[in-house]
């Protein structure tokens, strides 16, 4: 069998994970220290529940009329759409005014502000490692391996770790 994204992936013990009942300030500590992009969210067996993201971070600081349109949600293909606020530039936020929309968000929690599922590519981590670069080409962001039978979180595939398998300098 060929190369296979379990072969290129960051390992469970080597990827950071939240429990669904993390809190958005916990999850964003996390994101501030680690400098990662996004948080894979798993329950106490193991179960993959979804991926809580630095942008989706960005859209709860947000107001809210700035991520909505009159058709609904505002995805990075729709932006053109009729009605988008693509300039913010009348609306002003002071420091205390951030630091109060950051403190709003200490008692949510990941699980109910994750990503739209249908922007993060899931596969079987048995999967031609060339069908994971396709998916992280075509979404332009990572891929999380899940065990299609268990639905057990199992890594995460980037162009950063096929990077780094790839051009692992000998010793």
């Amino acid at each position: 069998m060929g190369l296979t994204c379990k072969d290129v992936m960051v390992p469970p013990d080597k990827q950071h994970t939240v429990p669904p009942d993390t809190s958005v300030a916990a999850a964003l500590n996390i994101i501030k220290n680690t400098r990662l992009r996004f948080l894979p969210v798993v329950d106490a067996d193991g179960k993959y529940l979804g991926v809580f993201t630095a942008p989706t971070l960005l859209k709860l600081i947000l107001p809210k009329a700035a991520t909505l349109s009159p058709l609904g949600s505002i995805s990075s293909k729709s932006k053109a759409k009729r009605g988008h606020l693509g300039n913010l530039s009348f609306m002003s936020l002071d420091e205390a005014d951030f630091d109060a929309q950051v403190e709003r968000l200490k008692g949510e929690k990941v699980f109910d502000n994750m990503s739209d599922p249908n922007n993060i590519p899931v596969i079987a981590p048995n999967t031609p490692v060339m069908e994971g670069i396709f998916l992280i080409y075509q979404y332009k962001r990572h891929v999380i391996l899940v065990e299609p039978e268990t639905g057990r979180f199992v890594g995460t595939m980037s162009a950063n770790s096929l990077l780094d398998h790839v051009l692992i300098e000998p010793h």
